[in-house]
């Protein structure tokens, strides 16, 4: 193995993801990268020769129907600037086809292939920009718009909304 692959060897078994964007060799989230920084520089050519050889090499050959338009309209959403993972979605879509006679897809790789087929921009790293799982974006949605009040059976004060206006002094 060479030093290249030595470090994305060990950036990705610490839990760092790797990135092109444009010139730039990216580390998300950035600590596993920190300690190798003068390497990563030192054989940044390489890291991004080998990176890119490793999305020539997973894209096979999709099947013609391997993203069917049911599944992508009863399952997905499209949003601009949203980014969903290539995993939940290929798990999703493997789920769906089984549930409905239709041929699940051979392998993450031929699902990626379809995905670029259907001109959708896949990341090194598993994300797809602009599709996502409608439960993904439902939940969010839930997230970021609290219900005015919710009961809390667990809570101590009773007869509040939610969040705390007045806390327990400590004695």
């Amino acid at each position: 193995m060479n030093a290249a692959a030595e470090i994305v060897e060990r950036i990705e078994a610490a839990g760092g993801r790797f990135t092109v964007e444009g010139e730039e060799l990216v580390v998300r989230p950035g600590d596993p990268a920190m300690p190798l920084v003068a390497e990563l520089r030192l054989h940044k050519v390489e890291i991004i020769a080998l990176l890119q050889s490793r999305i020539e090499q997973e894209p096979e050959s999709a099947p013609d129907d391997l993203l069917p338009g049911e599944w992508l309209l009863e399952q997905c959403a499209f949003r601009d600037g949203w980014w969903g993972g290539v995993g939940c979605l290929h798990l999703d879509l493997s789920r769906w086809c089984a549930d409905h006679g239709r041929p699940v897809p051979e392998s993450r790789a031929a699902f990626v292939a379809a995905l670029q087929t259907e001109s959708f921009a896949v990341t090194t790293d598993g994300l797809v920009y602009g599709l996502m799982l409608k439960a993904d974006l439902e939940a969010h949605e839930r997230f970021q718009n609290p219900p005015e009040s919710a009961y809390n059976p667990n809570c101590k004060l009773s007869g509040h909304k939610t969040g705390h206006s007045r806390r327990k002094a400590k004695a």
